[in-house]
């Protein structure tokens, strides 16, 4: 089956991501649902190098276990997550990098916009070490009520 697409992003969130590009863009939705002691599988990092760079976080790595990887074995390309990959919008949160990893950490259902240009690589001036959130190493365990 499938992995489910999402809802599509809010304008102005994607607006900002493709900002200044005339180069034809890949952009696509993941619904995940976190269940107890499974990690989101990624490790993410900010660069401040653009306008349009500050307004979410790059994939540095894509583990092989976690929701994620689960996404990606029931997804076909181009929409499995990949290294370089821009996260530009959790749920309705967009444009705050901090709130954006919050919702990864709190929220059950992630609706995770995913945006890739073909000529989008990390940023080499960075490394999955250089400002790793804290968003691969969250339990998805339900939010506390």
């Amino acid at each position: 089956m499938p992995a489910p697409a999402g809802p599509p992003p809010n304008p102005q969130a994607l607006g900002r991501a493709t900002a200044g590009n005339p180069e034809e863009q890949i952009a696509f939705s993941m619904v995940l649902e976190k269940r107890a002691g499974v990690n989101l599988g990624v490790d993410v990092t900010y660069s401040g190098a653009a306008s349009w760079t500050r307004t979410g976080v790059f994939v540095a790595r894509v583990f092989e276990e976690g929701l994620v990887a689960e996404w990606n074995a029931l997804s076909q390309d181009p929409q499995r997550v990949r290294v370089g990959d821009f996260l530009f919008q959790v749920n309705d949160v967009h444009g705050d990098v901090v709130s954006m990893v919050q919702e990864m950490k709190i929220k059950q259902t992630l609706i995770i916009h995913v945006l890739r240009r073909p000529s989008m690589l990390l940023p080499s001036t960075l490394t999955p070490k250089a400002a790793p959130t804290q968003a691969s190493r969250i339990a998805a365990t339900p939010p506390l009520s």
